[in-house]
Formats: C-alpha cells, structure tokens, sequence
C-alpha cells in the first residue's frame, strides 16, 4: 500500500495562492474594486491556502517521511513558504511597514536560494529546481517592489507568481497520481 501524498494539499494551495496574487498582480479582474475587500480576501487566501496547506505538508512531510531520502528538505520548503505566507496573509490583514516586509523577502530570497542550489545538486532540476529559480526572480523582484511602489515591479511579481503557479502544476499532478 503506498502512503498518501501530502505534496498534493501543499501544491495545491500554492497554486490556488500564486495564481489569485498574480492575476491581482498584473490587474486581472480588479479594476473598480473595493481596495479593502480585495487586500482581505489575499490575506485570507494566503493564510488559509498558501500558509496553513502548505504548513500542514512540511509537518507530514517531517512526520511520515512520505518524501522519501528528501523529506526533510522538502518539509523545510513546504514549511518556509507555509510560514511566508501566513505572514504575507497577516500584512494584508492587519498592515504593517512595507520595508520591513522588503527585508524579511530579502532574507527569504537568501534562503531560497540554498533551496534551489539543494534541488540542482539532488538532481531535482525539473520542475522543482525551475519553480525555485523563478520564486527566487519573485522574492528579489519584491524587495524593490515593496521599496519603491513600482507598478512595473508589482506586474513583473505578478507575472512570476502565475509562472510559478504554472510550473506547480507539474509537481501536483504526480502528487496526485495523475
């Protein structure tokens, strides 16, 4: 009997997560809206999808080593990104300092990057190593995004986002069997 996949819940609030910031992003299906409603609806869409479905994964991934000789690597991942976007989710909530939020995706780009150099090194270029290089062009992209204000940032992070929603799609499938 083979275990369940834990990958496939953790994928899919990402993708669910990435595609509704970057079509946000980019400025699908938001003109005329209400600011306020909109920033709340992220924010609860990043805790609940992006946040707690991928915090749920990396615990499993820790606790039934269902990822095999790369189950501690892959946990850390579900887990840094689960705990991103809780805290990206509690921004949108509650507000904060943009330029600290710049300086935590400086850090976090610093450790996507040990992230995607262990993928290549493990032989896991595609798709995983890919997505990690285009999260690490989002993570680099948003430190002068969130700076600056820059509406050619914001869409190019948008673009990113729905890149890595894309991509995402060829990990979820094999989590899910498919």
């Amino acid at each position: 009997m083979n275990p369940v996949n834990p990958e496939a819940i953790g994928l899919f609030g990402l993708i669910a997560t990435v595609l509704c910031f970057g079509l946000e992003q980019v400025g699908v299906g938001v003109k005329g809206a209400d600011h306020h409603k909109l920033q709340t609806s992220l924010g609860w869409i990043a805790i609940l999808f992006g946040g707690f479905a991928q915090l749920f994964t990396g615990l499993c991934m820790y606790l039934f080593s269902v990822g095999g000789d790369h189950s501690i690597y892959l946990g850390t991942v579900f887990g840094f990104f689960g705990l991103f976007w809780v805290l990206v989710g509690m921004f949108f909530l509650k507000g904060g300092d943009k330029k600290v939020m710049a300086h935590f995706f400086a850090a976090g780009l610093i450790l996507c990057i040990g992230f995607t150099i262990k993928a290549f090194e493990d032989g896991l270029v595609w798709p995983l190593g890919i997505d990690l290089i285009v999260i690490d062009v989002l993570l680099a992209t948003l430190v002068p995004a969130w700076y600056t204000g820059s509406p050619a940032l914001t869409k190019l992070a948008g673009a990113c986002n729905i890149t890595i929603g894309i991509i995402s799609m060829f990990l979820l499938f094999p989590a899910m069997g498919l």
